[in-house]
């Protein structure tokens, strides 16, 4: 029992021993250790879309309203009368480290509906939309359901891209005097 215990001793001073940095005692010449370095990266996805502080929720969202002129009605963007001038540009930014994402964008079903009478309808393909960074490419904007998605290519797994997003009503029917409200969800996904 007594051997035993003196075992057990021994084994707790070796494992504490066992914890130390590598150390090199020499009397004459070099003397080296080593120390391993380790850096742990979380995965991380960041999708902006309007105003926001990088890696911040932010639950506001913004606004694209388009204010048609009276002579301009079903006029197709005549002039620059327009409130804001014919086009609304918002700030985009995906940031992803596992890969390539994929951005979609899923608009209202049947476009955006008349505030007076719902039934009255402005369809999602009534706008257009350019993009600053052709790296950054927009999504199609879907009907009720994801649009076409948008690839953004990763080098060394990372995706890391900024721009801006060019909206532009086309104006190009004759609308029922309304304020006619819709919204589009972007989803980006990566692996």
């Amino acid at each position: 029992m007594k051997f035993a215990k003196q075992l057990i001793a021994l084994a707790v001073v070796g494992a504490a021993f066992s914890a130390q940095a590598e150390s090199n005692f020499v009397t004459a010449g070099n003397a080296s250790a080593k120390l391993n370095f380790s850096v742990v990266v979380p995965r991380v996805l960041f999708l902006q879309v309007g105003t926001s502080t990088l890696f911040a929720n932010n639950t506001t969202v913004d606004s694209v309203t388009f204010t048609v002129p009276t002579v301009e009605v079903g006029t197709a963007n005549a002039s620059t009368a327009w409130t804001p001038a014919v086009s609304s540009t918002v700030n985009v930014r995906v940031l992803g480290n596992n890969g390539a994402v994929s951005l979609t964008g899923n608009g209202t079903s049947g476009g955006l509906a008349g505030t007076t009478t719902p039934a009255n309808k402005i369809l999602w393909s009534e706008f257009t939309l350019t993009q600053s960074n052709a790296s950054l490419p927009n999504p199609a904007i879907g009907n009720g359901v994801a649009g076409a998605a948008s690839s953004l290519t990763a080098t060394s797994n990372v995706v890391n891209q900024t721009g801006t997003w060019t909206f532009a009503y086309k104006n190009t029917n004759v609308m029922a005097a309304d304020t006619y409200n819709g919204q589009v969800v972007y989803t980006a996904t990566m692996p």
